[in-house]
């Protein structure tokens, strides 16, 4: 056999063998580990505070933590089977912000408030939803209470001054994650009203994020949601300061999800 003969023989030898992977000494071979060490790296990796394997509500710590998921197949599997050992299934929990509410009516200075006003990215289903089931808290108000008014209000896309972007960037910087969203506010400075906003967490410039809300948009019949929130506090409705009579339909009494505001007037 010549020599060039035996060079492509073996050229082909080495190119049809699998090929060996170095690791550095900073690297090591993670699925060679005994499969008890995975699981309790898993667990580490997905465990909440609470040592609970969680998935919701959304925070940036558990969307990091499931990018292990995106790793392989195998790990996929295995931190599935990690997940479905640590969780349970628990349907119309309450919400982290009915629990901030609950604790707010415990300070007696709040039963003096008239006026409650909430913004949120939108006043789609699903955040209608959400703040409904919070303000569920505010039925523990005596019936002859002071509230007058609870307004939710979207403002994404009206033209806002300077200090309504300072109250934006305030709520960025200093805001709690509430339900996977950025939550702010207190008590007015008249001492009569408590302001809340709302928002989705900031990740991408002002362009992509309305892009983010357009698609999340839930254009489902908001309906049956606004008769629940009127017969919550026994009040009239109005939408953008339109009176909305009981019985009236979605069509008569139009909700801008992206721009609109709902006010619930006490009787």
């Amino acid at each position: 056999m010549s020599f060039y003969a035996f060079r492509r023989k073996t050229r082909a030898i080495a190119a049809s063998s699998p090929p060996t992977t170095v690791l550095s000494a900073t690297q090591f071979a993670f699925l060679g580990l005994p499969r008890e060490i995975r699981d309790q790296i898993y667990v580490d990796i997905l465990a909440s505070s609470s040592n609970t394997v969680t998935l919701s509500p959304w925070t940036v710590k558990v969307s990091r933590s499931m990018t292990i998921l995106r790793t392989c197949k195998q790990i996929q599997r295995e931190c599935k089977e990690i997940i479905w050992a640590h969780n349970g299934l628990r349907l119309r929990e309450p919400t982290q912000l009915f629990g901030r509410f609950k604790e707010l009516l415990d300070v007696d200075d709040v039963l003096k408030i008239e006026h409650v006003e909430i913004t949120l990215e939108l006043l789609d289903r699903d955040e209608l939803e959400w703040m409904i089931s919070a303000l569920r808290a505010f039925k523990a108000l005596p019936k002859s209470g002071s509230l007058k008014s609870i307004s939710l209000i979207a403002i994404s896309d009206r033209p806002r001054g300077m200090e309504e972007y300072r109250e934006e960037l305030d709520l960025i910087c200093l805001g709690d994650y509430v339900d996977g969203r950025l939550f702010g506010g207190g008590p007015g400075a008249d001492g009569k009203s408590l302001i809340f906003k709302t928002s989705w967490p900031h990740f991408s410039h002002w362009g992509k994020h309305r892009w983010l809300r357009e698609m999340l948009l839930d254009r489902s019949d908001t309906t049956p949601l606004l008769q629940e929130l009127r017969s919550m506090f026994v009040g009239e409705l109005y939408i953008d300061g339109v009176e909305c009579p009981d019985g009236m339909t979605q069509p008569l009494c139009d909700l801008n999800p992206r721009d609109g505001e709902i006010k619930i007037i006490s009787r």
